[in-house]
């Protein structure tokens, strides 16, 4: 693990750690560092919403039952900003309910991972990687009349599909092009599935489109679209979906029509 504690993705990343247990935020305190973190510190859901507010935070790290406001409303609060930056931040979870129930209750929340206590050190560090790797900017989640104006950037990252390509330009080509292919499709069956109240398939595509999203590094819709699976499973929310997957069709639609303009560019 100390090789790969060596690697430069999470060097000088800002994790806020909120954590009310002293040996616990102690002992994560010391990873963090010792992998080139700066790390803030927060006693609760409460102060670990105030200092987002207050400074530009990469990750939180959030213990799920803390005093005075607990991370799963503490979650709920920081999605509900209307600083769409800080609204984003990935979050995860630091809990020792790990059951369905309660991922599934973390999920709705807003979190985007979860890590069991006691925290093991090298699924620690693989979630941070997994949520820190693919991020350059922070970017919306679910603002579709602000897709066009505010998309000026790409608003995807080949990061980790250049990372597995071995140097392959044509892998990460055939990569593109069976997204540009392949997602929009899958985009208007998630429509068809909703409108026809079918929320079993609604969750099936929901669920086959997020690996794709992630992998495209499209942070935007990294947590609508598990909402959209979330409350698909559940028969939860249910009118709130459709309004979802318009965003998902927005920035899919966006997202091919920059891929094909990187394309061309690499043609001419």
């Amino acid at each position: 693990m100390e090789g790969k504690c060596d690697n430069k993705n999470l060097k000088n990343k800002r994790i806020l750690l909120a954590e009310d247990v002293k040996l616990n935020q102690y002992l994560a305190q010391k990873l963090l560092e010792s992998w080139g973190c700066e790390v803030i510190l927060a006693n609760n859901g409460k102060e670990a919403l105030s200092m987002i507010l207050s400074r530009e935070v990469d990750c939180v790290l959030m213990d799920v039952q803390m005093p005075e406001l607990d991370g799963v409303a503490a979650t709920e609060q920081i999605r509900k900003l209307s600083d769409l930056q800080k609204a984003n931040i990935p979050i995860i979870a630091l809990t020792a309910n790990t059951l369905g129930a309660d991922l599934e209750k973390y999920l709705k929340a807003g979190m985007n991972d979860c890590i069991a206590k006691p925290v093991d050190e090298e699924k620690l560090y693989k979630a941070l990687e997994k949520n820190l790797l693919t991020i350059k900017e922070p970017t919306e989640m679910e603002k579709k009349m602000q897709v066009s104006k505010e998309a000026q950037g790409k608003i995807y990252d080949l990061s980790m599909i250049i990372s597995v390509s071995g140097g392959s330009s044509e892998f990460i080509q055939k990569m593109v092009s069976l997204f540009i292919e392949t997602v929009p499709v899958n985009v208007q069956d998630l429509k068809r599935f909703a409108a026809d109240k079918d929320w079993e398939q609604t969750a099936k595509i929901a669920h086959k489109l997020k690996s794709t999203i992630d992998s495209m590094g499209i942070r935007s819709l990294h947590q609508c679209i598990r909402e959209i699976e979330s409350y698909a499973k559940q028969k939860a929310e249910l009118d709130g979906i459709p309004a979802k997957i318009e965003v998902v069709e927005a920035v899919i639609g966006q997202c091919v029509l920059q891929l094909r303009e990187e394309i061309e560019e690499s043609e001419d």
